[in-house]
């Protein structure tokens, strides 16, 4: 019997101890930087708390004493935090890097001993940057235009290097710094580069075609290569056309010996007499002159010339001065 309720007393005492003087585990809390953070405790039993105290690493914020139901707020916090004496619950308003650190809730119990019953670590963190994407052409694995590139991801001060395909993507260099997790993958035909922390993320894409054309040989998608081949031969047509063309209008109106060509396509021969071999009285109305086109000078029999005879014949008349 003696033994039974030795035993009874130490595992009720080891039991109270261990739950008057444990601290709970610290959270990790992480906010965006400017936002709010509501930090709770749980488990209290309001009967059996005199006053808690909420603290930043060692300082403290904020009392609330139960009997009279009041709260007081240290100056330097008085607008940062605010108190639900509800919950117990506190809430950080705004918060910055300067709010970083662990904030302890402490239970004062009616019987005077200290307990804390709620910890946490506040960590604060910017909105992650718009990732960059830098890439190169490696190898060309067939004439369709697949190919294989190296991706340099970066966010801020942080990069990552990849190997990525059509297929997939695999990390080829480790991360320059761990502040921020980056991640590349290929979804599509598009390399997807992806920059996150504990409160924000950022992508940005790029077709994979773009770093297959980067090369010393460049090389053009086959929809590319039908385009200028259409063009070539639109060209060479028009070329074509432009030179029959212009030998059918040098055919059409030959050039006479004096480079002259005649209305109706053949050489015209201008016989114009002398003035000074020409006697003509003052009275005599014999000033008009009949000139006629004839045929090619080649075509004229050896001799002297036949009577000119005129079909369709131009007359000019030349005004005696």
């Amino acid at each position: 019997m003696i033994t039974n309720s030795v035993i009874t007393f130490f595992v009720a005492w080891v039991t109270l101890t261990v739950e008057t003087d444990s601290s709970p585990a610290e959270s990790p809390v992480y906010r965006l930087k400017g936002a709010s953070v509501h930090l709770t405790v749980e488990g209290l039993q309001h009967p059996q708390i005199r006053r808690i105290t909420w603290r930043l690493n060692s300082t403290a914020m904020l009392e609330h004493t139960l009997d009279t139901n009041h709260t007081y707020y240290y100056p330097e916090y008085k607008k940062k935090v605010q108190f639900d004496s509800s919950d117990f619950s506190l809430l950080i308003k705004n918060v910055n890097e300067t709010d970083q650190g662990t904030y302890t809730a402490v239970i004062t119990e009616t019987g005077g001993a200290d307990s804390e019953k709620a910890k946490y670590r506040l960590h604060v963190q910017e909105a992650v940057a718009k990732p960059f994407i830098q890439m190169n052409n490696l190898t060309l694995d067939s004439a369709e235009g697949f190919c294989t590139v190296s991706v340099n991801c970066s966010v801020r001060d942080s990069w990552v290097y990849y190997t990525c395909d059509q297929t997939q993507c695999s990390q080829t260099e480790p991360q320059s710094w761990p502040d921020v997790n980056i991640t590349v993958t290929v979804y599509h035909g598009n390399i997807i580069c992806t920059g996150s922390n504990r409160v924000s993320n950022k992508t940005q894409s790029e077709p994979l075609g773009h770093a297959c054309m980067k090369s010393d040989g460049i090389i053009v998608p086959p929809s590319l290569w039908y385009i200028v081949l259409i063009l070539g031969i639109v060209c060479l047509c028009l070329v074509c056309i432009g030179f029959i063309c212009f030998k059918m209008r040098r055919k059409r109106h030959p050039r006479n010996s004096e480079g002259e060509l005649s209305p109706d396509g053949v050489n015209a021969t201008y016989m114009v007499p002398r003035a000074a071999n020409r006697a003509f009285s003052p009275n005599t109305p014999q000033d008009n002159t009949v000139y006629c086109t004839v045929g090619h000078p080649k075509d004229l029999p050896p001799g002297p010339p036949p009577p000119a005879h005129c079909d369709d014949t131009s007359i000019y008349s030349q005004v005696k001065k």
